[in-house]
This record gives structure tokens, C-alpha cells and sequence, in this order.
């Protein structure tokens, strides 16, 4: 990974969904995401293809590059073009860098 990254790279705007946890009557827990953010995203696609039962499957995972934002957990998802994902990943680029890689997992 490169430390160096054009602003004008970072050209897709995402919506960041922050995850809260509640308890049910019965003491399940309840996950529900709210929207946190739009932020603009560098998307880098990563187009994968796996043989499961017999049936090609495409592998529909995408990494993120983003300014860091303090709370951001792997719990939240992020829309991206109207699809959502889960965060399988937080890389930062570097100590000292602004930015992180965010990996991601579509959520069907």
C-alpha cells in the first residue's frame, strides 16, 4: 500500500451507518444501524470467483479508502451506490497518515 493519495482520488460518496446494540424483553441482543455520515471514499473493487456446491459464485468484497473517523468499528456498515457492507478490516495507511483502508464484505 502506498502512504501517498491524491484528494482528488477520494471521489465517491459513501454513508457511513453506525451500529447500536439494544436488549429485547427476553435479553436478545438487537443490532440497528443509523446513519453517522457521508464521507467520500477512494473504491478500489475486488472481483473474486469461487467454486461452492458446483455453482460460480462472485465474490463481492471492496476496499475503502477514507479519512479515519474516531469511532468507527467493524460492527458498523457502509452504503456504497446503494449497496450495503460490513467492515471486515480497519488498516491504517500509516502512524501518522489521515487516511485508512476499510475492507469490505457485501451483506445480502
Amino acid at each position: 500500500m502506498e502512504n501517498r493519495i491524491n484528494i482528488g482520488e477520494l471521489d465517491t460518496k459513501v454513508l457511513l451507518r453506525a451500529c447500536e446494540i439494544s436488549y429485547g424483553k427476553q435479553g436478545a441482543k438487537k443490532y440497528t444501524f443509523k446513519d453517522y455520515a457521508e464521507v467520500y471514499a477512494k473504491v478500489d473493487r475486488n472481483v473474486s470467483e469461487n467454486v461452492t456446491n458446483t455453482n460460480l459464485e462472485e465474490g463481492q468484497e471492496i476496499t475503502l479508502t477514507i479519512y479515519k473517523v474516531v469511532a468507527l468499528t467493524t460492527r458498523w456498515r457502509v452504503v456504497v451506490e446503494g449497496r450495503a457492507y460490513e467492515i471486515t478490516g480497519i488498516d491504517p495507511i500509516s502512524r501518522v497518515s489521515p487516511l485508512c483502508h476499510l475492507t469490505l464484505h457485501a451483506v445480502d
